[in-house]
């Protein structure tokens, strides 16, 4: 379905240069184009995104089944070497177009934080590269025997769905790893902000030989539910929510193909008794709960407190929240930039109501901008909540939003109990200067990573493996273990012969 770009400032018109990526080609969208509009102001239409149809998906695995067995061929060191080439290249193009303002007027996301997304990208790839050799080398029993052996073979064509609250990020830490390990990819970029990655990957692609990635684009879901029930698909990488977790791997059972899932989050946080609530505290907390408007599957989405000392920390938090700007994210003064969808914004504030109507106490700091009061933006201000029932939406679901509860405890044991009341388990952490203190509870908290003194994005390292247990997910990205789900294990024997 296609639909023309409405008339918009000089300054912000559409972009013409979105296209697919397939078999090293860039093509238009053979079933037209849909609009995509800018959080900020949702009347205005960013660019026309090209929406691939099947034919042009089955092109782009095709292309990766013929590129596979090359690819798969070249050293570790080769295909090393490649990826961060691409990854240096794509990113320096990205720049070059001023790919930053694109991405924050059809994303939402201050501008600092979409140039800080696109600098890391060569940085991910830089750092998983240098672990590859040790992924993936053979490993043996006995090391001065040839046999046994056990080696780390790629699967073939991986189908890689990003998210689309860090979506160059995450289809660099996908590509790394994926190309890396040997296979050839065919990317799905998230349907309400696909322009700027689009554009980053037909760069990275061009670096490549032709049809070791493809790019591909599509409004709602029905071409990401084509890609992952594939039968040329050997493996499937989705970051996303649950809900969507579950409908891929309900898919992909069918023909039993491996699937990695890097799903939603319910974090929590736990501040010992013994925390002093200064400045530095609370700027660390800030970050970990509000950067991209709250919408981190790794943000603190539960805050546990000494009873006695929530008052005191909403009250810091609160005062630190009334310096905060909302509002469009290419403005020099803008802090915090919209949610990206209505959808998202809608929940959100569903969620807030049905903690006021259960008796929470909901405040908010901070301002819109003048010049986007009146713009329709999906705004929500910083917002803290107390008093919160443990049972409250708000409390058992993950909101992704500029929303922080903060519940009280009276013993340290119960804070542990009620962080790890939770179907979810992606990221926790404990901030305390006992270090005793600290490294029993932190053994005692149920989560894929857990930090100390630390939460979110500051306590990530690409070294380290990052996924989560429970309806968080399935697998792990980065580190020599993100390299490795890339691959499937095949073992080599030998015997003498009888005599």
């Amino acid at each position: 379905m296609t639909s023309a770009p409405s008339k918009a400032p000089s300054e912000t018109s559409p972009t013409p240069l979105a296209a697919l990526t397939i078999g090293g080609a860039r093509q238009p969208g053979a079933a037209g184009t849909y609009p995509v509009h800018n959080p900020a102001r949702p009347a205005e239409i960013v660019g026309a995104a090209p929406a691939a149809d099947r034919a042009q998906l089955d092109a782009a695995v095709q292309a990766a089944r013929q590129a596979a067995p090359g690819w798969r061929a070249r050293s570790v060191a080769e295909r090393v070497a490649a990826v961060s080439a691409a990854a240096t290249a794509a990113a320096q193009q990205l720049r070059d177009c001023d790919g930053a303002r694109l991405y924050t007027r059809e994303h939402g996301k201050v501008l600092s934080e979409a140039n800080l997304e696109i600098d890391t990208a060569p940085a991910i790839a830089a750092v998983l590269g240098s672990m590859a050799e040790t992924a993936l080398a053979p490993e043996r029993i006995d090391p001065h025997a040839p046999y046994p052996r056990l080696q780390r073979e790629p699967y073939g064509v991986a189908a890689l769905v990003l998210p689309f609250n860090w979506p160059l990020a995450v289809m660099m830490t996908k590509l790394t790893s994926a190309l890396t390990a040997g296979n050839t990819a065919v990317v799905k970029v998230p349907p309400t902000c696909p322009l700027a990655a689009l554009q980053f990957g037909a760069a990275f692609a061009a670096a490549l030989p032709a049809g070791v990635v493809s790019v591909l684009a599509g409004p709602g879901v029905d071409i990401a539910q084509a890609l992952v029930t594939h039968p040329g698909i050997d493996v499937i990488s989705l970051t996303g929510g649950v809900a969507t977790g579950r409908a891929v791997m309900a898919a992909a059972a069918a023909r039993l193909t491996p699937v990695l899932l890097e799903l939603g989050g319910n974090d929590a946080a736990i501040i010992a008794p013994d925390i002093s609530i200064t400045d530095q505290l609370v700027e660390q907390l800030m970050a970990a709960t509000y950067t991209t408007g709250g919408q981190v599957c790794m943000a603190i989405k539960r805050l546990y407190a000494p009873a006695n000392r929530v008052g005191e920390l909403a009250d810091a938090l609160l005062t630190r929240c009334e310096r905060e700007v909302v509002g469009d994210g290419l403005a020099e003064e803008t802090t915090l930039g919209p949610l990206h969808t209505a959808t998202g914004r809608n929940r959100v504030a569903a969620l807030i109501a049905d903690a006021e109507a259960h008796g929470a106490t909901v405040r908010a700091a901070g301002r819109i901008r003048d010049a986007d009061a009146d713009t329709g933006g999906y705004f929500m201000l910083p917002t803290v909540v107390t008093g919160l029932a443990p049972d409250a939406a708000l409390a058992t679901e993950e909101q992704f939003g500029p929303v922080l509860p903060i519940f009280g405890y009276h013993g340290i044991d119960e804070a542990v109990a009620a962080a790890n009341a939770t179907d979810f388990g992606l990221t926790a952490s404990v901030w305390s200067g006992d270090e005793a203190l600290a490294e029993r509870v932190a053994a005692q908290l149920v989560a894929g990573t857990v930090s100390i003194n630390c939460h979110g994005m500051a306590a990530q390292d690409p070294r380290l493996p990052f996924g989560g247990v429970g309806q968080s997910g399935l697998g792990r990205e980065l580190g020599v273990e993100g390299i490795r789900a890339f691959t499937q294990p095949r073992t080599f024997v030998r015997h003498p012969l009888p005599s």
